[in-house]
């Protein structure tokens, strides 16, 4: 599974203490089980005059630690984005496939920054279905095509819970339709875990399909799928798992954090998504 972060600051602030400083960083989460390394991609983002600047690779954080370092330390701004791949292949793909600088995250269609942890299960159905979005396509990854499907949705809505939602629905609806084509899986996604920022606004939504959860690297108890967040100053951050040794909030799914600074002070609050999921779900 894939690691996620993000910052927003009420002021310019720099990601490096979080990306590589502290005890828990998402650089030292990124081959901190050498059983479950994040190994298939990085990318940091985030917003310059409102403008995106986003650099990515296709190699492990882990082994390309001086780039990945520089590029953490040059990112001063109030929304931040970074993303460490462990690739899905929800389409049993060769594995070269699935690994270049196009398949690493985050996305973006420069206005908004999107990164995913998890895998979509029916990426071709889901993309059948993006109409003239499709064409943007440029990965086999299963998390830009949910990306294009979010992107779909909040389009026509302007409001991200109402396009996330519409995201579940769409994926349960098209999972009917295509269950007997997929013997093999069990449903349409596994976690559709996602962080979303904007130059003044964040969300982070935190909703997951995963029988038997692994446990996190740096933190007993915590499932896999489940993702935290923590205030610190003027600044909020949102992770896979707690960054540093002080207290992190847990986001219990299906959860959709909203923060924002359009008035110069941080505000942050976290509700439950009413989600259309079939009866036992």
């Amino acid at each position: 599974m894939c690691r996620l972060f993000a910052q927003l600051s009420a002021t310019p602030a720099p990601v490096r203490p979080y990306l590589i400083d502290s005890a828990y960083s998402l650089l030292r989460q990124s081959d901190a089980d050498p059983k479950r390394p994040q190994k298939d991609g990085w990318g940091i983002a985030h917003f310059k005059g409102g403008r995106v600047v986003l650099v990515k690779s296709p190699g492990a954080a882990s082994k390309e630690r001086r780039r990945f370092e520089r590029e953490a330390g040059k990112t001063v701004s109030r929304s931040a984005v970074a993303h460490l791949r462990a690739a899905s292949n929800p389409l049993g793909l060769p594995i070269k496939k699935l690994i270049s600088k196009a398949n690493s995250q985050p996305f973006t269609d420069g206005r908004i920054l999107f990164a995913h942890n998890g895998t979509l299960e029916i990426p071709q159905e889901v993309a059948g279905a993006l109409g003239p979005l499709r064409r943007n396509l440029r990965s086999r990854n299963d998390s830009e095509v949910y990306f294009w499907q979010f992107i779909k949705h909040y389009r026509k809505t302007r409001d991200v819970a109402k396009a996330l939602t519409l995201c579940v629905k769409e994926d349960w609806d098209l999972w009917r339709k295509c269950q007997d084509k997929h013997p093999d899986k069990e449903k349409p996604y596994t976690s559709l875990n996602v962080l979303i920022a904007e130059p003044k606004r964040l969300y982070a939504f935190c909703h997951a399909f995963r029988p038997k959860p692994a446990r996190s690297l740096f933190t007993p108890g915590l499932p896999w799928t489940v993702m935290t967040f923590a205030r610190r100053g003027a600044r909020l951050l949102v992770s896979s798992e707690g960054l540093d040794q002080k207290p992190w909030k847990r986001l219990t799914p299906p959860a959709l954090l909203t923060a924002d600074v359009g008035s110069g002070r941080l505000r942050v609050s976290v509700r439950k998504l009413k989600l259309p999921l079939p009866k036992g779900t």
